[in-house]
């Protein structure tokens, strides 16, 4: 399944984060297979103020590797995950239930 990533933290928060993330980034290369794989991103949203927002689009085989990925960067990161499909077997199947 592919997600979108909606993720922001507060400035104030950056280098934990940053600290949070150099050991996400470690621990996922030792053992990919329980973290999401990013297709794009992570990439921050160009904009000032209090809190940096970002996006990015991952590939998760199972609902383990998001609730790591969460636990392991959550708090200080906030995140919303919104679920992608393939509309190119959307648009058939429409089809055949109109029938």
């Amino acid at each position: 399944m592919k997600v979108v990533k909606h993720y922001e933290f507060a400035l104030e928060d950056q280098d934990e984060m940053l600290e949070k993330w150099g050991k996400y980034l470690e621990q996922s290369a030792k053992t990919p297979e329980k973290y999401p794989k990013y297709i794009f991103g992570p990439y921050a949203i160009a904009q000032s103020g209090e809190c940096v927002k970002g996006i990015s689009i991952m590939e998760i085989d199972h609902d383990e590797q998001l609730i790591n990925y969460i636990l392991d960067l959550s708090p200080p990161l906030k995140a919303k995950f919104e679920l992608l499909y393939d509309t190119g077997k959307y648009v058939p199947a429409y089809m055949e239930r109109k029938k």
